[in-house]
């Protein structure tokens, strides 16, 4: 299933290398979040084999893919953004072989590499920032030496090309429709883990992907910044078990620490913050019913979870606003140590 809001332009590439796919049986679908660029018109002219599911409004990335897998009766779906292009004809063959081999497995990742040079890689899956910060991909920047192979494992995969099970998708209780946009993937992938399944990875199933082509290429936009940081307050909140307190309370000192530093430096950020803090008072009703379902039907605790939620692998940081980040790192140091041993 290939999302698709006013991507036009990326839809050629995407569908082409697509439907060079050598795996025997699978459908192609366009889920069309209500676009104004004449994407429906032209994969219905230039691609009659791909199935449209068009939308009269844009429902956001979780929304438009329940609805969508709703009506397809199938066992795995295949989550696609559109400013892809498939690498490997087999990809598909790769991704069921790692699903099929573990009835375990909820998901699997795809190795997704930078558009720009396919000799970099973009992501592998995601992992927690120490500690309660935030998600960040797995591999983001490094060059690809075949060091992440198929006995690796990320925490979450990354929803822009990742194969699911749907079986396992409706026991963790779909995608979070009040996510809009961002950190659905991580969020699903955590509801995954607390019912005891497992993210898998398949280094042969191939992606380029043009990083955040929803906002231009800009690395952390204020409207990204406002859905990542409002959606990953919503998920601790749902999620976490006996770390809740310990997860607020560093989540709201690191907003805190940003709202103070993006007010020096890039105040329309710092906005965004607040928005994002706003939006969780305002839908905090709802995310508590949502946490009363997701806490009874946990079979995992918080202990060994956070185990494989923050693995000890290099991560990803941006070159911007160095000192602040540098500052908050050595708070946060003393704030992981004294998380750790009050969960011990």
């Amino acid at each position: 299933m290939i999302l698709n809001y006013n991507g036009s332009r990326w839809l050629h590439t995407c569908l082409t290398s697509v439907l060079k796919s050598t795996y025997p049986n699978y459908d192609v679908y366009l889920i069309d979040n209500g676009s104004t660029d004449g994407s429906v018109e032209f994969v219905r002219r230039a691609f009659p084999s791909v199935r449209v599911i068009a939308y009269a409004m844009n429902l956001g990335f979780p929304e438009a893919y329940n609805r969508a897998i709703s009506q397809v009766a199938c066992e795995y779906i295949v989550l696609l953004n559109n400013d892809t292009q498939i690498l490997n004809e087999a990809w598909l063959e790769h991704l069921v072989s790692v699903a099929d081999r573990d009835n375990a497995v909820a998901a699997v990742a795809c190795k997704i590499v930078s558009m720009r040079d396919h000799r970099i890689l973009d992501s592998v899956g995601g992992m927690g920032i120490p500690f309660w910060r935030g998600f960040v991909d797995i591999g983001k920047g490094e060059a690809d030496k075949g060091q992440y192979r198929e006995s690796f494992e990320p925490f979450a995969f990354c929803g822009g090309a990742a194969l699911i099970k749907k079986s396992a998708l409706l026991e963790a209780g779909k995608l979070d429709g009040r996510f809009f946009l961002y950190f659905e993937d991580s969020d699903i992938s955590w509801r995954f883990r607390l019912i005891g399944r497992r993210i898998g990875f398949a280094p042969g199933a191939g992606v380029a992907h043009f990083f955040s082509a929803s906002f231009g290429g800009v690395e952390v936009s204020s409207e990204k910044l406002y859905y990542c940081h409002r959606n990953y307050l919503r998920s601790i909140v749902k999620n976490c078990g006996s770390s809740l307190i310990w997860a607020l309370r560093n989540y709201l000192l690191f907003s805190v620490l940003l709202l103070f530093g993006f007010g020096i430096y890039e105040p329309r950020k710092a906005v965004a913050i607040f928005k994002a803090l706003a939006w969780n008072l305002n839908n905090l009703q709802d995310t508590l019913v949502e946490r009363k379902r997701v806490q009874s039907g946990r079979r995992v605790d918080d202990q060994a979870l956070l185990k494989v939620m923050y693995p000890e692998l290099p991560r990803y940081r941006s070159i911007n606003h160095a000192l602040l980040r540098h500052i908050i790192d050595v708070l946060f140091g003393g704030k992981a140590r004294a998380g750790r041993h009050t969960l011990t």
